[in-house]
């Protein structure tokens, strides 16, 4: 279309028409002269050529105006079209889906084109359901049931891309025009980066800053998540809470600095130790510290805690204000329950610190269960 308006405003074009204009007129002349007087009139043909030309150059001088004022919105429009395809391209990690009111796609950028894997061409015409594979078409499927007129939906999403999970908030929201339903507008900006440094802060609550293991209000929600878990599989779970000998010597003998390095050296071994899936270790507060062991009967237990009191003292790092060795050495104290209906954790840890209190009356440097 755009050559034809440019052509119609060359000016040969335009002679042509009034040439053409004229000729066609002249010769209605002639043919009206001879029908109405039998003769060719000479003054009816130079009126007529006269009027010919007048009306042939206003006719295609507003044919001209027409055509040039087309082109001239046309031409907005283009720019237009550019421009906005330009901004909905250039939205980096957000991505843009237009769909029709049965959700075939309409419109995808250049985001959508990556996620999806398709060409904007290839969509056109499907349903966006049909795009997206099995684990990720339920929560279009809801989206799109929830996404009635008069409101939208909010749902997440993630994908692989390039080796790699990228999490999606998306906002499913009508398009309206002239206050009718004419389609829904996909919007989905990638959050991955601000998922990973939520996960990090998170993680970084979780973690005692000195030792790096789980810290005091990680070892809480654990070992409330793992009592409820064992209370609906009846699977046994045990806890081991132990404590350094005559720390308080220890730090006024050799000073705080290497107080620290002790708790640390002492982290380590229990991290090593309770290495199982689903165990943590944890700093329960100064120098005492504690092992979660889901599915883990009061042998294995003990067993384990043997182990991590065997290992500190075989670290073999000097306690000269201890009165059981020369070397840095810990009581230890566990409890094993299969929780009953009315049970809380509370019950486990205290049967946990109960044995910790008898393994230091029972002169440090053991293991004690508690057999309630």
């Amino acid at each position: 279309m755009k050559n034809w308006l440019i052509q119609l405003r060359a000016g040969r074009l335009i002679v042509a028409s009034v040439v053409f204009s004229v000729v066609l007129a002249e010769i209605i002349v002639v043919a009206m002269s001879r029908w109405l007087h039998a003769e060719v009139r000479y003054d009816f043909l130079l009126t007529g050529f006269v009027t010919a030309t007048i009306v042939s150059f206003i006719v295609v001088t507003i044919i001209q105006v027409i055509v040039r004022a087309l082109q001239t919105t046309d031409e907005q429009l283009l720019e237009r079209t550019l421009y906005l395809d330009s901004i909905l391209q250039s939205t980096g990690d957000t991505l843009i889906i237009a769909l029709d009111t049965a959700f075939r796609v309409k419109y995808l950028n250049a985001m959508a084109e990556r996620v999806l894997d398709i060409s904007a061409g290839k969509a056109q015409g499907q349903r966006i359901s049909e795009l997206v594979d099995n684990v990720r078409r339920e929560h279009f499927e809801q989206a799109m049931r929830a996404a009635t007129p008069g409101r939208g939906h909010s749902f997440a999403f993630s994908y692989e891309l390039e080796e790699a999970t990228h999490y999606f908030e998306a906002t499913l929201t009508e398009i309206l025009h002239r206050n009718r339903l004419a389609g829904f507008l996909l919007v989905a900006h990638d959050a991955t980066d601000r998922k990973r440094l939520e996960e990090t802060l998170r993680n970084l609550s979780y973690q005692d800053g000195l030792t790096g293991i789980a810290n005091r209000r990680r070892f809480d929600e654990k070992l409330d998540q793992e009592w409820r878990r064992a209370a609906r599989e009846h699977q046994p779970i045990s806890l081991i809470m132990l404590d350094i000998d005559f720390f308080k010597n220890y730090n006024d003998h050799y000073g705080h600095p290497a107080g620290d390095e002790c708790l640390k050296r002492l982290a380590q071994v229990l991290a090593e130790t309770v290495a199982r899936p689903g165990d943590i270790a944890a700093r329960y507060g100064g120098e005492e510290f504690a092992a979660i062991l889901p599915n883990t009967s009061l042998l294995g237990a003990e067993k384990l805690a043997e182990q991590i009191r065997a290992h500190v003292e075989g670290l073999e790092l000097p306690h000269a204000n201890s009165a059981v060795s020369p070397w840095v050495t810990v009581s230890v104290g566990l409890a094993t329950r299969i929780p009953g209906n009315d049970d809380t954790a509370a019950v486990l840890l205290e049967g946990a610190d109960r044995a910790l209190y008898k393994a230091k009356q029972a002169g440090r440097n053991c293991v004690v269960s508690d057999h309630h």
